[in-house]
């Protein structure tokens, strides 16, 4: 938000509603959102080889919810229909409201939605799999949760995948890559595969805070209930780091983020993968003769 009542739009002289710190913009509320759809039309626009259909990873959650309703807006302009596809991984307490918020969305949106459940797929939920491991709760979830959104997208013909990460998500995870100094998560994903579909992240240069308020702009905003199991993430202590220095020097999200994507730019023809080769267990494509969803299973 802005930071004091009586500050105008920069562009167009109305109240604003958002100051951008780094390049010290104020915005109001339309201004703000035709930048948020400006800015994820462009990125769509730039990607090479787009399908007839995109696959929206729908969560409920807020960041998801503002992707779907950009996606409505800008439709007549992008070559492509979209549906969206939900993950149930079983959380109780969390995710039941979650379920229910993208369910209405969808509906209010008109947008064609799909849900998918862990204890369909995996024989459990997320709270009985953790139960029953010693490995943190986000491991296992965001690795059987890549695998049921693999399985949904093939179900409905998906070879591209939207998400809703935003800026702050990015520069996140280019901290935790250079922290665990896996140097193979930096490409993950955004490789060519006969496997897997692509990933896409519209809202890249969109920070949360935009994000955010795009949903409450839009009426779609709903104060939902946080996973309980993110408060003991690595992503969550980077959250609180990388927020603070945000605060401290505004713009350093964005160039954590833009680090990373130069890298990617510039290495990603010459950074050598690793042929997948097929799980002895379920057949799937991994790195190893068991694949990652096996092993946590197994684990299990």
């Amino acid at each position: 938000m802005a930071d004091k009542p009586g500050i105008l739009c920069d562009l167009c002289r109305s109240p604003a509603v958002f100051l951008d710190r780094a390049s010290k913009a104020h915005l109001c509320r339309d201004h703000l959102m035709e930048h948020v759809e400006k800015e994820t039309l462009g990125d769509i626009q730039r990607i090479p080889d787009l399908p007839k259909t995109i696959g929206i990873a729908f969560s409920g959650g807020k960041d998801s919810t503002a992707l779907l309703k950009v996606f409505s807006r800008i439709k007549e302009d992008i070559p492509c229909r979209f549906i969206a596809l939900t993950i149930d991984e079983g959380i109780e307490g969390y995710r039941q409201e979650t379920i229910l918020a993208a369910e209405e969305t969808c509906k209010n949106l008109g947008v064609e939605h799909h849900i998918i459940r862990f204890s369909d797929l995996f024989g459990s939920s997320l709270d009985q799999l953790v139960k029953g491991s010693g490995r943190n709760a986000c491991t296992i979830c965001g690795i059987l949760r890549r695998r049921a959104l693999e399985i949904l997208a093939r179900e409905q013909g998906i070879r591209v995948i939207a998400t809703g990460h935003n800026l702050d998500d990015h520069a996140q995870t280019a901290l935790m890559n250079a922290i665990s100094g896996d140097v193979k998560k930096v490409f993950a994903g955004y490789g060519p595969s006969a496997w897997y579909a692509r990933r896409i992240k519209p809202f890249a240069r969109i920070s949360e805070r935009e994000v955010t308020l795009y949903a409450m702009l839009s009426g779609l905003f709903r104060d939902l209930p946080e996973c309980p199991y993110a408060l003991s993430s690595l992503r969550g202590e980077v959250r609180t780091l990388l927020s603070r220095y945000e605060r401290e020097h505004p713009g350093a999200m964005r160039n954590a983020a833009t680090c990373e994507e130069e890298i990617r730019k510039k290495l990603g023809e010459t950074f050598e993968r690793a042929p997948y080769q097929a799980c002895t267990s379920c057949g799937w494509p991994g790195s190893g003769d068991v694949c990652q969803v096996c092993t946590v299973l197994k684990g299990v």
